[in-house]
């Protein structure tokens, strides 16, 4: 639990992706090729009763491939495409950062340049043919030709702001300060583990968009008790913070609700 009782102890539980219902199966094809993730469920399912179909598809590292059809905006589920980017980057760590970086690029791949960021060395990717921005994080730890999950970044205006921010409304821990000011490393407990989950805060730079992003890579936080997901939903509220209306199952079955920091970087927050 945070400090703060009106926030309950959220626990990170992976991605969910969202893609086109014509591209889903050329999407996990994608990852089964470059990431080398396996399917481990498949399943007609809707994200909402509003919906009219559904899939999802579960891969590595608590990754949910989803998509559905609806004659209208739902009240979580959706995403903005063919915007700006979204100034949260989530992060796999590979020791072959400049031969995957080589590999997709010959392959046809959007990659940028490799760059210096918190800790280490970075490439973004735009996976499949929708452009699905990730981002590749070199660790020279990690086994040859594996790739395991990492941190996630985020990108602010203000950092020493920020991590109030984020430890007043979500209850993440600092772990550690950049001596430079650029970064700060934050927590949040993991689903499923002992283990804590990573947040980079960092400085973005000058120019970047500041705004809403509804990105298709969304990193998601759950709540154990659906009773205590529903008070957090009203504290964010009363707190003035912009959150949306529920989504899911009201009565019985998944419920998630999405908010924004004030940079307008979205978290996502689901319960049972």
């Amino acid at each position: 639990m945070s400090t703060n009782s009106s926030v309950p102890t959220l626990y990170y539980d992976g991605q969910f992706i969202d893609v086109l219902w014509d591209n889903f199966g050329n999407c996990v094809k994608w990852f089964e090729q470059y990431f080398g993730w396996k399917v481990k469920m498949q399943e007609d399912w809707k994200v909402d009763p509003r919906c009219l179909e559904g899939k999802m598809t579960q891969m590595d590292f608590g990754t949910w491939l989803i998509t559905y059809l609806t004659n209208s905006k739902l009240p979580h589920h959706f995403v903005d495409r063919g915007t700006v980017e979204s100034n949260i980057r989530l992060c796999f760590r590979t020791r072959n950062l400049e031969s995957m970086h080589n590999t997709l690029s010959l392959d046809g791949i959007r990659v940028s340049p490799i760059y210096d960021g918190p800790k280490t060395r970075y490439v973004d990717i735009w996976a499949t043919s929708e452009g699905i921005r990730l981002t590749l994080q070199e660790d020279l730890a990690v086994p040859i030709n594996e790739l395991l999950p990492s941190w996630i970044r985020v990108g602010v205006n203000n950092l020493e702001d920020s991590v109030k921010w984020y430890e007043q409304y979500m209850g993440m821990k600092v772990v550690e300060q950049d001596k430079n000011n650029h970064f700060v490393i934050m927590s949040l407990k993991l689903n499923h583990s002992e283990a804590d989950s990573l947040w980079v805060i960092e400085q973005r730079p000058e120019g970047t968009f500041s705004g809403k992003v509804n990105d298709q890579v969304q990193p998601s936080c759950w709540i154990k008790e659906r009773e205590d997901f529903f008070r957090y939903h009203q504290y964010l509220i009363s707190s003035s913070i912009d959150t949306s209306e529920i989504g899911g199952f009201l009565t019985r079955g998944m419920v998630s609700f999405h908010f924004y920091d004030p940079d307008g970087n979205r978290f996502n927050v689901s319960s049972m």
